[in-house]
């Protein structure tokens, strides 16, 4: 018995993009101008050679209004770029949760006396981006869960 090795995020994006849409594959392949045979062959993650151009992809995507492909992109761009692995997802976690308590924070002593300076409007920014930014950290460490 052989087994089959398992579908990358990517293809998995693209046979969704198809299947997992509002609109039917028959649909997107007329729109798109081809057969609803070809469309299904051109996205069916075992098919290895015949797949859709990047011109097709596109419009789908924006068709669709399904943005999976996306998605799936830009979380393989980003792990290709980190230099380091990223957290486990509970250190992320307990990050991010430290981060929101900054900004909690930072609101709550700006807000005490029922005026908001420039300073503590700043403060309040920098704490805001920063809990963003944990949770770039903890999406990351979610993508990148499990994979080797």
């Amino acid at each position: 018995m052989t087994m089959q090795p398992a579908i990358d995020h990517f293809t998995q994006a693209v046979y969704d993009l198809v299947h997992k849409s509002e609109m039917s594959s028959t649909e997107i392949a007329t729109t798109l101008g081809m057969s609803p045979q070809i469309l299904i062959n051109k996205v069916n993650p075992h098919n290895t050679v015949n797949k859709l151009t990047v011109h097709e992809l596109h419009a789908a995507t924006i068709l669709t209004g399904n943005d999976v492909v996306i998605r799936a992109m830009q979380a393989e761009f980003v792990l290709s770029v980190l230099k380091n692995a990223p957290p486990s997802i509970l250190e992320a976690m307990i990050s991010q949760g430290k981060e929101i308590g900054d900004v909690f924070a930072a609101v709550q002593e700006a807000l005490a006396d029922n005026h908001l300076s420039e300073r503590e409007r700043s403060k309040i920014l920098k704490e805001i981006r920063e809990a963003i930014s944990s949770l770039e950290v903890l999406m990351q460490a979610v993508v990148a869960h499990g994979r080797v």
